[in-house]
């Protein structure tokens, strides 16, 4: 069965970076279960069971955030590359007047109503690890998992 979906920066991030926190303690293991949760997630995207329906703004968020995390300009353009291969890119202009009205609905950052915009322009379930936007996005009807609460692979 393949799933449509639209993955937040916070789970492709969690997915594609390691946590580094150098103290093993109850902290980076809450970090490192995430992180398999999302790396689990990118390999079903991997194997086409996942088809990643993105705002082309995940680009400069994913490059930026990925790169601050780790340090590293390789990583940042692995990760960049997954992306490109693996994802139907949405532009503002077509998610322009759905997340408008989203915005005004919902008071959120320019950057989560996009990715809010696309899965719901995309009938696709936004995946993401951030509370608020999960809230919101089902607050207002949009299919979506909060990785947190997705079974552990």
């Amino acid at each position: 069965m393949t799933i449509e979906a639209v993955l937040d920066t916070s789970v492709f991030v969690k997915g594609f970076v390691p946590p580094r926190r150098k103290k093993r303690d109850d902290i980076y293991l809450q970090r490192l279960a995430l992180h398999k949760k999302a790396e689990s997630l990118l390999r079903k995207v991997e194997r086409g069971e996942i088809i990643l329906h993105e705002p082309l703004i995940m680009l400069v968020e994913v490059a930026t955030v990925v790169s601050r995390l780790s340090s590293s300009e390789t990583l940042s353009k692995a990760a960049l590359q997954f992306l490109t291969q693996h994802s139907r890119f949405y532009s503002d202009i077509y998610l322009l007047d759905e997340a408008i009205e989203l915005g005004i609905q919902t008071k959120m950052s320019g950057f989560d109503v996009l990715f809010l915009a696309c899965a719901k322009a995309c009938g696709a379930v936004l995946i993401t690890d951030d509370l608020k936007m999960y809230e919101k996005a089902k607050e207002i009807g949009i299919k979506n998992q909060l990785l947190r609460e997705i079974s552990s692979p």
